[in-house]
């Protein structure tokens, strides 16, 4: 099946939610509730709305473990327990994303990341133009033709140039700088002693990690000794930051098509 001419809106349904519940202001549990959840939906309103896609999907996360929790049971073991409200915010976001004609999609095992990842990836193999809505820069690494990502809270396209200014590396050398330094966020070691502006001086000599490996007697000093007592943890680091592509998503690319349910949505006859 070509996709030629179709505009995939893949949303992140955990990164939207969570940043619009964490800018409410603090007051009874029930007016976050219903604030946070009319919010999200005019969020998603206003996406629909600029960027005209003719397919759609928002990816949740699984209930339980996923495949990253059985390869390293720590990981994001520093993140606070979901509130009990935001539990209840999924749920019914789910049911209303749905009714907006939207699909909506969890994976056993799987994080939202990676039903994203492997769904923008088939997609623009087969020719469709897909935009990522997540302010996550861990999903750069799916930068490439025929894919894009955009922050929706500032109004601007996630780049190969964001990332560079941020990190000092390219897209595809993200996780192995992560691998390196480290990243609090999923509760992931860095290798001891190599901070930012090592790990970034690294990946302008080597290409990747694999290379900075292979080569750390060359690297040598305190660097290159971390490195080599250090390796199989930093392989292991970045395969866990590793989004996957070969998840298989279960449904049909049609079931995926965007159909209009409110007045003032771009509609599409794809």
């Amino acid at each position: 099946m070509q996709l030629s001419g179709v505009r995939f809106l893949l949303i992140d349904g955990p990164n939207l939610i969570r940043r619009i519940h964490a800018a409410i202001p603090a007051d009874s549990q029930s007016q976050i509730i219903e604030q946070t959840i009319t919010s999200s939906l005019q969020s998603l309103s206003r996406a629909l709305k600029q960027h005209t896609p003719t397919h759609t999907l928002c990816a949740f996360e699984s209930d339980g473990p996923t495949w990253r929790h059985e390869l390293f049971p720590d990981y994001k073991k520093d993140r606070p327990a979901m509130p009990g409200e935001l539990i209840e915010i999924f749920s019914r976001l789910k049911q209303e994303i749905q009714q907006n004609g939207v699909f909506t999609l969890n994976i056993a095992g799987m994080e939202a990341d990676d039903v994203i990842a492997s769904a923008a990836v088939k997609a623009a193999a087969q020719g469709a133009e897909v935009t990522i809505l997540s302010t996550d820069t861990g999903q750069a690494q799916l930068l490439r033709p025929g894919i894009r990502q955009y922050n929706h809270f500032k109004q601007e396209p996630i780049t190969a140039e964001t990332i560079q200014q941020r990190f000092s590396v390219k897209p595809t050398q993200l996780n192995d700088y992560l691998a390196m330094v480290g990243d609090k966020s999923h509760s992931l070691p860095g290798v001891p002693g190599i901070g930012a502006k090592t790990a970034a001086r690294l990946l302008k000599t080597y290409s990747d990690l694999d290379e900075i490996l292979t080569a750390e007697n060359e690297i040598g000093g305190r660097a290159g000794e971390s490195l080599s007592q250090n390796h199989d943890s930093a392989r292991m680091v970045k395969k866990l930051l590793a989004l996957r592509t070969d998840v298989s998503l279960g449904h049909s690319f049609r079931s995926f098509r965007y159909i209009v349910k409110h007045p003032g949505h771009v509609s599409s006859n794809t």
